[in-house]
């Protein structure tokens, strides 16, 4: 009846909005799929279990100090807002906290414990007649606060090690350094009378 009043059957165009390719944008970026986050995070957990069984043992530490570092490691990332670090990054929310607890901090920590033992400043050498191994050398340190009672080196290394004092033989020449991370370091740890342990 009112058929040619009307004029919504022309089809219309669709013009996009100069520089902008659709109207809409979208309300909220989503996470890509992707693979390099695991395996961080995977490569963190085996890089910090060779670093706490190599470096740890050298560095006079306590474990509740080293975990206390681990844990600011770990979770300073989760304190950087989600939507500028992680989503950033295409991660879900709870990717990226794994992402800061099983790979920053393990490999930050582990980078430091490395730096630490690595950059030292002079060593000091003593002989100890203690016999017990660097692990057993720790935990020694670790009850009693300080290393096995000890001398002085007065002579030579390689004078001593080449012919020990009788009262010595089977003891040990323990090297300490202050680490540039200011924690002490055994840096060397030789049976007087046999090779490098």
């Amino acid at each position: 009846m009112f058929k040619g009043l009307q004029r919504n059957d022309t089809p219309l165009r669709h013009r996009p909005i100069p520089g902008r390719g659709h109207q809409q944008r979208a309300v909220e970026a989503s996470p890509r799929d992707q693979s390099w986050p695991g395996t961080l995070m995977a490569l963190g957990i085996f890089v910090s279990l060779i670093s706490f069984w190599a470096v740890g043992g050298r560095t006079l530490i306590r474990y509740a100090e080293l975990f206390r570092w681990f844990a600011l490691f770990a979770f300073v990332g989760n304190l950087l807002p989600y939507a500028r670090s992680g989503l950033r990054l295409g991660m879900e929310r709870l990717e990226w906290f794994l992402f800061n607890l099983l790979a920053v901090g393990p490999l930050v920590l582990s980078l430091l414990l490395w730096l630490n033992l690595i950059f030292h400043g002079p060593e000091r050498f003593v002989i100890t007649p203690y016999a017990g191994g660097i692990m057993e050398l720790r935990t020694y340190w670790m009850e009693q606060e300080e290393l096995p009672a000890s001398q002085a080196l007065g002579t030579p290394l390689e004078a001593l090690l080449a012919a020990p004092p009788p009262g010595l033989v089977g003891g040990h020449v323990i090297g300490t350094a202050q680490g540039v991370l200011g924690y002490e370091v055994i840096t060397t740890y030789q049976r007087l009378g046999a090779s490098v342990e």
